[in-house]
């Protein structure tokens, strides 16, 4: 009897391959078009700092570390709460735990700060009015898994 951890084979893993691969590169573009979007729609308001920290994250790669803010404001009437550091849907990573302390400079307990809040997402609101790449590594990424399910049934 053999036994073998290979996965599926032949249309099948190509199948998965192009879907996984689609799925992140859909998953991608909308995390880069809502940091755009966020980024080119947003507006200032005065917000007051709850809380701020850094999260480490364990990964296979090693360790990374996530600025934390937690932060109130008011918009068109209505009162919030966000955790948003930076804009979009992907958190930003750090390699050191300075460097994400770093990123908190100035946001210190119940200071009143500058926030930017999307019009179409009011519960949005960020602190820091920058971009990121990684929404176009996650597009890379899912292109990478694409070519692998053509190249897989071209090979076939």
């Amino acid at each position: 009897m053999k036994f073998s951890l290979d996965g599926p084979s032949g249309t099948l893993r190509i199948a998965l391959l192009v879907l996984i691969g689609l799925g992140t590169v859909g998953y991608g573009a909308y995390s880069y078009n809502a940091q755009t979007s966020a980024l080119d729609s947003a507006v200032e308001v005065d917000a007051t700092m709850t809380s701020t920290s850094v999260e480490e994250n364990s990964q296979r790669r090693g360790v990374s570390y996530s600025p934390q803010a937690t932060f109130t404001y008011t918009y068109e009437g209505e009162e919030y709460t966000s955790s948003n550091v930076y804009p979009g849907t992907l958190p930003r990573e750090f390699d050191t735990e300075d460097t994400a302390e770093a990123a908190l400079e100035g946001y210190e307990e119940d200071a009143t700060v500058t926030a930017y809040v999307p019009p179409e997402s009011p519960g949005s609101a960020y602190l820091k009015q920058e971009g990121s790449n990684k929404p176009l590594l996650v597009v890379g990424f899912g292109i990478l898994f694409v070519l692998g399910g053509v190249y897989s049934g071209l090979k076939e």
